[in-house]
């Protein structure tokens, strides 16, 4: 009987000494003060699995992170209260204006938290800037520096005059007035239609840039205009025209934060475990650390969570890989599709996000990739997030999505197909002197035979077949997106490119949002905890990852499946890609890539006959 009331007096005397101690204990131990720091420098990548991060590694360099790394870290930081800020140091960055959009978004959010963004730039490019003056609650310039403000600029590259010169001859096809992708052959100039498109598109990524800068520094639009207009401008201009808030030195700005927030708060490089450290190069074991790193996020789902699949850069029958020429990532049909099936078949993954960034390429992969899509997302809720661009081939793989969410400047559409071939005959035979004897059983054998032009046959057959393939694609689109187009489709489609914004308008997307907003969607439909994983498919085990990255040093081949083809085959296997590379390196390599990926295109139709490219859309810088 006794027991009872000696326990209770026992309680309160527990409960008592804690209430007496806890505010002591805090008192003697408050919270720590940190600080985020992110460093953009180098490309910002789209996906972990790009090979600069390997790159930059041999070459004694940090590797550049992947944007869902630091949209991670930034949402970590948000929700920590120990963080109270990010210090944000822009080097010499690269990356689109979709990207800025959705970092932007992210930092914004961050500051709702009543959470300043510092900034400090050594130098202010387009979209750097844009970044920053979206993001920041001070800026700072480095002294004698300045804002290469140029405005918006486009080229766009023709190739038929060197064709004439050396006699070769680009007998081309489309399907779509605005199809313009393959018009670098056969013009010298741009098209009534193409012009039009490229012009549209200016204006819609020229005003949401504007956009951003005026709303972050709290400016007018004209007062911006008139700024960029007199560009570049001095560091001292840009403080003066209230572009920026300081112009000072590195120290100098480490000096103003460590007066804002203590001499003892903590500037954190990294945010939390299971991010990348930077690497210490004196330390010989530093590959083996970020190798490890690498394929932490590929292990095998755990718990129940998100998959996220990215299909980056252009779309090629076979495997994912590099292009060996313009360096591009390579999004293969058989990785891709892979992907998407083991995201069904795991029950662990409840839903799925795929990350779009890709201008299109080959029909076949593209239908390959829509129809796994499809098929998972008619089991599990699937949601698209388009990066800088999704077009053409790159929209196709796009609509299989429950919600697809794309930035306001991304660039998506392109509803067409194109079809054609070169014909080298007079190069060969008047320029060089080589000749050839042709020997050719079935009535089209020699349908893409490089010593003529089609024949009336030939071209009716060829064009035959691209409307199926285009019809093909408008139905695709017809039965994903429904009654959610806002116009008839025939008024949508031919090869008509679009801003994220303008496609919206359409219907043709869902949302003005980003890879962030997406997960967050798909986590919030599969009714898991905000904190849930995010699983990166393809999954693999260290040791298969360990061994490609081996094969990818050494050179060797990956013989995992005689069945697989390398995405890639076809460009290394291609001679006028293979001699036309260095050739071109020397001679103009600020132009390479935009011409290689235009040849990359010849052989893929020369495999398989169609294509789905975006038009003519030149890089903005």
């Amino acid at each position: 009987m006794l027991k009872a009331p000696r326990s209770k007096a026992l309680v309160i005397l527990v409960i008592a000494a804690i209430v007496g101690l806890a505010p002591s204990a805090l008192a003697a131990d408050p919270p720590a003060k940190k600080l985020l720091r992110i460093r953009l420098s180098g490309p910002v990548l789209e996906s972990p699995d790009n090979p600069a991060g390997l790159f930059a590694l041999l070459g004694n360099q940090q590797p550049p992170r992947s944007l869902h790394h630091w949209l991670k870290s930034i949402r970590d930081a948000q929700n920590d209260s120990s963080v109270r800020g990010i210090l944000l140091i822009i080097e010499d960055a690269e990356l689109s204006l979709a990207q800025a959009e959705e970092l932007s978004r992210a930092l914004g959010e961050f500051r709702g938290k009543g959470k300043p963004v510092h900034t400090f730039m050594d130098y202010g490019t387009n979209v750097s800037y844009a970044l920053a003056a979206a993001s920041s609650d001070h800026i700072t310039l480095a002294e004698n520096s300045e804002l290469a403000l140029f405005g918006l600029y486009a080229e766009a590259m023709y190739f038929k005059g060197l064709l004439d010169k050396i006699g070769v001859q680009a007998d081309m096809l489309h399907c779509g007035a605005y199809k313009s992708a393959l018009e670098p052959f056969t013009r010298t100039e741009p098209s009534k239609e193409a012009a039009e498109n490229i012009n549209w598109l200016l204006d819609g990524i020229y005003a949401r840039w504007i956009e951003m800068i005026a709303k972050g520094r709290n400016l007018s639009p004209d007062v911006v205009r008139q700024a960029i207009d007199n560009g570049p401008i001095p560091a001292e201009a840009a403080l003066k025209a209230r572009l920026v808030d300081d112009v000072s030195s590195f120290e100098a700005f480490r000096k103003r934060v460590s007066k804002e927030f203590g001499p003892n708060v903590e500037v954190m490089k990294r945010y939390s475990k299971d991010v990348t450290e930077e690497i210490d190069f004196n330390n010989p074991f530093a590959m083996f650390s970020l190798i490890g790193s690498m394929m932490k996020g590929l292990a095998e789902p755990t718990d129940p969570g998100i998959g996220l699949i990215y299909i980056d850069g252009g779309i090629m029958v076979g495997r994912s890989d590099t292009d060996p020429f313009s360096g591009d990532s390579v999004a293969g049909s058989t990785t891709i599709r892979g992907a998407l099936q083991q995201a069904l078949d795991d029950e662990k993954i409840r839903a799925v996000v795929v990350r779009v960034n890709s201008p299109g390429g080959s029909a076949i992969a593209s239908d390959i990739i829509y129809d796994a899509a499809r098929r998972l997302g008619a089991a599990k809720p699937l949601f698209v997030s388009m990066g800088s661009v999704a077009g053409s081939g790159g929209y196709y793989v796009s609509i299989p999505g429950d919600t697809i969410y794309a930035e306001a400047s991304t660039i998506t559409g392109s509803i067409g197909v194109v079809g054609g071939k070169l014909v080298w005959k007079n190069l060969f035979e008047e320029k060089l002197g080589i000749t050839s004897t042709e020997f050719t059983r079935g009535q089209r054998a020699g349908l893409f035979s490089p010593n003529r032009a089609w024949s009336d046959d030939e071209r009716a057959y060829m064009q035959e077949y691209m409307d199926r393939v285009y019809v093909q694609f408008k139905g695709r689109v017809s039965d994903s997106r429904g009654e959610r187009l806002k116009k008839n489709l025939e008024d949508i489609a031919g090869g008509r490119v679009y801003t994220g914004q303008q496609a919206l308008e359409l219907g043709l997307v869902d949302k003005i949002g980003g890879l962030r907003e997406a997960l967050d969607a798909a986590i919030s439909k599969a009714g898991l905890p905000r904190d849930c994983p995010v699983y990166q498919l393809p999954k693999a085990s260290e040791m298969e990852q360990f061994l490609r990255l081996l094969q990818a040093l050494s050179g060797q081949s990956d013989k995992r499946d005689e069945f697989e083809v390398s995405a890639t085959a076809v460009l290394r296997g291609d001679p006028l890609l293979r001699a036309a590379a260095p050739l071109i390196q020397s001679a103009a390599p600020a132009k390479l890539r935009d011409m290689l990926r235009a040849l990359r295109g010849l052989a893929i139709l020369e495999r398989e006959r169609v294509g789905m490219f975006l038009p003519v859309v030149p890089d903005f810088r």
